[in-house]
Formats: C-alpha cells, sequence, structure tokens
C-alpha cells in the first residue's frame, strides 16, 4: 500500500478504503485498496461517496460480469430496502434529493446518470461503464468453449482475445461460437469506452487505465500518433492504476509490467530510444524490472536533490517504491525513509506524518 494512504475501512477480504493525503496535508481523496496485487481506483471526495458508490455498484454493474469481487458478500444487496445503516449515514451527507432519486426505481443506467450528474464517484463509476461498454468475455469461459483445441494456446493469448475480441483469429471464433460449450462473443463499444476513459483522463490523470482504454481505441482504427501520445501518458502512472486484471490488459506483462509501453513497442521504437525511462523499462528483463525502475527513480531523486528541485525528488522516491513495485520488501524501508524526509523538507508535513506512520508499521511487524 503506497504510504501516502490511511486505510480505514476493511471488507474483512483484505479490500479497503483509504483516505489520499495531498500535497497540502488534506485527505482529498478516497481510493478503493485491492490486496490482489496492490491496484487502487478513486472512489471519491470522501468517505460518504465512497460508501454511496459502495451501495450501488452492484446494480450499476449489473448487466455485465463484475471483477474481483469478495468470496463472500459481506454487504447484502439492501439498498432497496433502506435498511442499510451505514449506506443512509453517507446519503445523508448528500443533498436530500439525491437520496429521493436513488431510492425509486431505477435501471442500472439511470442510477448511474443520477450518480454522475450528482458528481459522486465519477471515476469510479466511469470505470464501471467503460468495462461495460467493452464486455469482456471470460478468460476461463474462453478456455472451456475451446475445450481440446485451447492446447497450445497461452494464457497470455486467451487475455489478449478477451480484451479485443477482434482479435480472435477467424477459425477460433467458429469454433467459439459454434463449439459444444458454445460462447457467445460480446459486442464491443470501444467508442463508449474511449468516452469514458477521457472523461477519467481530466478528471484523474494519474491513472494509468484511461489513457490505455484511449490510446488502444486510437490505435485500433488507426490514429498511431494519437495512441503513442496517449500512451506514453500512460506510461508516467504507477503501475497500480492500471486496472489491468479487470481491463484484461496484463497479456503484455512478459514484454513490459505496463500495457502501455508494450504497445508502443510495438508502434514506434523511436519512441522508446528516445525516453530513458521508457528505455530502462523495455531493456530490463522480466525477472528483475521492478528492481532496475526502483533504480532508475532513486538516480533521478538523488540529481532532483542536487538540484534542490525537492518536491521533485519526493515524486520519485514514491515513484521508486510505487510505479512498479519494489522488491524485496526489506528495500522498503529505505524509500519510505527517503519520502519522510524529503516530504517533510518540501513543506508537506502531512504525507510526512503518514510515511513516518507506514515506516513503523514496517519495524514493528518486519523488523525492517
Amino acid at each position: 500500500m503506497s504510504c501516502d494512504l490511511i486505510p480505514l475501512i476493511g471488507n474483512g477480504s483484505g479490500d479497503w478504503l483509504c483516505v489520499r493525503i495531498d500535497e497540502n496535508s488534506l485527505a482529498s481523496q478516497v481510493v478503493q485498496w485491492y490486496h490482489g496485487g496492490g491496484d487502487w481506483i478513486p472512489w471519491g471526495k470522501d468517505i460518504a461517496e465512497a460508501i454511496i458508490f459502495d451501495g450501488f455498484v452492484d446494480r450499476i454493474s449489473a448487466s455485465s460480469r463484475r471483477h474481483a469481487k469478495p468470496a463472500i458478500a459481506l454487504r447484502p444487496d439492501i439498498s432497496r430496502d433502506h435498511d442499510d445503516e451505514l449506506l443512509n449515514w453517507a446519503l445523508s451527507q448528500a443533498p436530500e434529493s439525491l437520496g429521493r432519486e436513488l431510492n425509486s426505481d431505477l435501471d442500472d443506467q439511470q442510477i448511474a446518470k443520477v450518480l454522475l450528474t450528482a458528481g459522486v464517484a465519477e471515476v469510479a463509476i466511469h470505470c464501471e461503464l467503460a468495462l461495460k461498454a467493452l464486455c469482456f468475455p471470460d478468460v476461463e469461459a474462453l478456455t472451456r468453449t475451446l475445450g481440446k483445441g485451447v492446447a497450445g494456446i497461452s494464457r497470455a493469448q486467451l487475455t489478449e482475445w478477451a480484451f479485443d475480441t477482434a482479435r480472435i483469429p477467424v477459425r477460433y471464433r467458429c469454433q467459439i461460437e459454434s463449439g459444444e460449450n458454445t460462447l457467445k462473443i460480446p459486442e464491443q463499444d470501444w467508442d463508449l469506452a474511449a468516452s469514458h476513459a477521457r472523461t477519467v483522463t481530466d478528471l484523474a490523470p494519474e491513472l494509468a487505465w484511461a489513457w490505455e482504454i484511449l490510446g488502444y481505441s486510437a490505435e485500433r482504427i488507426g490514429q498511431t500518433d494519437q495512441a503513442i501520445a496517449a500512451y506514453e501518458n500512460a506510461a508516467r502512472c504507477s503501475v497500480f492504476t492500471d486496472q489491468s486484471v479487470r481491463m484484461n490488459t496484463h497479456w503484455t506483462s512478459d514484454n513490459s509490467s505496463k500495457f502501455c509501453v508494450g504497445r508502443i513497442q510495438h508502434l514506434s521504437e523511436a519512441t522508446i530510444q528516445d525516453s530513458e525511462y521508457l528505455c530502462t523499462l523495455s531493456n530490463a528483463e522480466c525477472r528483475t524490472r521492478g528492481s532496475v525502475i526502483t533504480e532508475y527513480w532513486n538516480r533521478q531523486a538523488v540529481a532532483q536533490l542536487a538540484d534542490n528541485d525537492r518536491e521533485a525528488a519526493h515524486r520519485s522516491y514514491m515513484a521508486a517504491g510505487w510505479d512498479l513495485g519494489a522488491g524485496p520488501i526489506t528495500v522498503y524501508g529505505e524509500i519510505i525513509d527517503r519520502i519522510c524526509e524529503t516530504a517533510s523538507n518540501c513543506g508537506q508535513h502531512g504525507r510526512a506524518a503518514v510515511a513516518a506512520t507506514h515506516r513503523r508499521c514496517l519495524k514493528e511487524r518486519y523488523g525492517i
């Protein structure tokens, strides 16, 4: 978990609603942090917004398959019955009209529209709507449908086909749609997904997944320059913001830990060569890529401190820990020490205090 997050509410399965501390020492954002990989996504500006989204997300995504759901439903869908005390408290913090509108008999699209109009959990809702627009087929269902024909097809290949069903070769498409365990290949609306992604790049430009969906939408219709520009923006984001399992973008992981970089490698070797960062990431072996990128950002921070640019150094030390993730866990002790120091030195005292708390946790739990 990034050391600018404070976990507040857990679901019992390892996932948390956390507040993120900004450069002004304010708790300006609530994010959902997913334990299975550490991905995070904003769920609102405050805890009430996040709880409202959590109370209605199953209805918003009712017509599409949810990913990464807890094994046990800890909160039943009781939003229609008005007996969810936590949800009722959250709605009491919103304008009264919102509660009235949401308590009416709305379908999934109407609920999403009401929440978006009210400015509630906009990024999270646009993410759900982008997922619905793409209707990703289940990789496991593809595997079952292909049966014996799946032999020799890698998991990465199946994930690629699930990501963009237009990439499924004709002979396999026929087998999927006419086999014994027939599976209807869904129609994907990439224009609609791109529209939601474009909105998110304005609301939260630090999220890789939106830039990647926007970039691929441009790539698939031949707008290469626009695609590369979007992918370059995605490359500046932490891999923990790419929602790769939900978006089925992890089929490039062997060649690049970031889908966006994998696509740039495919589209423009010159773009890779023009960037020290992209070169460093592309040339690193898969098993050492995280450590190589951590060292890259450590070097950047040292150079920035030499130039007395403490804010840039703080950002670089954060990237050292959470661009691709650092390993082994013992290296986080020194990284967080540097984060505490640079945050304090550039006046970001809230972030320094939260990072210091993470540092104490490392020491008390792991002896680091």
